[in-house]
């Protein structure tokens, strides 16, 4: 598949720089698998990605990869209800490469996909928290878009709202808001074989073409009003791309993205583009989030609003200051750039320190240790913070850093 990208503009269809809106991950939809039963230290997460790449026998590989990490998984102490919840997952029932299931309590958690390949490996871990992070930095932003496929008879207009469903039910269910575009019936061939009539019959249909368009165009632009469209992805036959393209209203025209291929809304194509916009356009505003770390740490300390460096980034999440956390994200290899060490928690969300005596001087008893990227995240989701993963060539591997509600002189120093 081949998409093009034909617009230069960087902004969505309000008229806002991607800086002004804010594409960062909103990690809110995370909370609910960062609650812990009663008690603490509260039992592991389980976390397994899976390649599921279509190829020969793929089910029966797949199944036999799950069975080898549930023994991987049972002999670091995972518990078996969690084990058969994993197990029992129904992988087949979206289109996606990489599937990561995050499990705990006996139930999967949070069942998260990415379309694209190669995207997340194959991994296992039982830990105190989930290992969401390199699922995260495939998963953009979900940013509400507009889906046509266009032919010469009519066409297929989908609004995207920003929670755009994962599961084959949730699919199903934004389905049922489609839009059918039955366009003008005759002709819609050009004329073959010459005779004194063929430019009559080569205007009419092109004429026909272009009420199709016409009439498309009006669906996508309400479609568009109505989720408050960022970006349109057009799929269809070549010619009615072009002249639905030239219907568009100028700022629907100037965020198009191109799926080279006729083919139906249902197909991995339109998710794949739209993963790839979500992507580009995640990359752009991190880019933005990152000069603006750079140009507050050149201020004053009384002005700065901005911290870097793993410790003083946990403790502006602790104190509930870090509006942005910035991460390293993967490099063109798919190496992992974010931080690598290890840090302390407690069973609050916002519990997250470089030090245990940080966190034991505020009376959380029993911190234990786990990675630090998948600190930053829980303490993010926990305190209202956006995560943003940096491209690695403008980084340091395992930087991190952080944009503050408050002057940096109302962060804690470093213990």
């Amino acid at each position: 598949m081949r998409v093009l990208r034909v617009w230069l503009l960087v902004t969505d269809l309000t008229g806002r720089s991607l800086a002004e809106r804010g594409d960062g991950v909103d990690l809110a939809f995370l909370r609910p698998l960062y609650e812990n039963p009663p008690g603490w230290p509260a039992s592991g997460y389980v976390s397994v990605y899976l390649d599921t790449t279509p190829k020969e026998n793929a089910p029966n590989e797949v199944a036999l990869r799950l069975r080898s990490a549930r023994e991987t998984l049972a002999a670091a102490g995972a518990d078996h209800a969690t084990l058969d919840a994993v197990l029992a997952t129904n992988l087949d029932h979206v289109h996606a490469r990489s599937h990561a299931l995050f499990a705990e309590g006996g139930r999967v958690r949070l069942h998260g996909i990415v379309p694209q390949s190669p995207s997340l490996g194959e991994s296992n871990s039982y830990a105190p928290l989930p290992h969401v992070v390199p699922w995260l930095a495939q998963r953009p932003p979900r940013l509400p878009h507009v889906r046509v496929s266009a032919n010469r008879e009519g066409g297929q207009v989908l609004a995207v709202p920003g929670a755009w469903p994962e599961t084959q039910a949730g699919l199903e269910t934004a389905m049922l808001g489609l839009t059918e575009i039955t366009g003008e019936s005759w002709p819609v061939h050009v004329a073959r074989g010459g005779g004194w009539s063929e430019p009559r019959f080569e205007r009419s249909a092109e004429e026909t073409w272009a009420e199709t368009a016409k009439k498309i165009a009006a669906a996508v632009t309400h479609a568009a009003d109505g989720v408050k469209a960022v970006f349109v992805v057009l799929g269809g036959d070549i010619r009615e791309r072009e002249l639905l393209a030239g219907s568009l209203p100028t700022v629907l025209h100037d965020n198009l993205v191109i799926v080279d291929r006729e083919v139906e809304l249902t197909s991995p194509d339109f998710d794949e583009a739209a993963w790839a916009e979500e992507m580009w356009r995640a990359a752009v505003d991190a880019r933005a989030r990152l000069d603006e770390v750079r140009a507050q740490l050149d201020r004053p300390p009384g002005e700065r609003r901005a911290v870097e460096g793993l410790d003083r980034t946990l403790t502006a999440l602790r104190d509930g200051l870090a509006s942005d956390v910035l991460i390293a994200g993967q490099d063109d290899d798919g190496q992992d750039r974010w931080p690598t060490e290890t840090a302390w928690i407690g069973p609050g969300m916002a519990d997250a320190a470089a030090g245990r005596d940080q966190l034991t001087g505020r009376g959380v008893t029993d911190p234990v240790q786990d990675l630090a990227a998948e600190a930053l995240v829980r303490a993010a989701a926990g305190t209202g913070a956006e995560l943003h993963f940096v491209e690695p060539d403008e980084v340091q591997p395992g930087w991190v850093a952080a944009l503050l509600r408050a002057p940096v002189a109302a962060v804690e120093p470093a213990s």
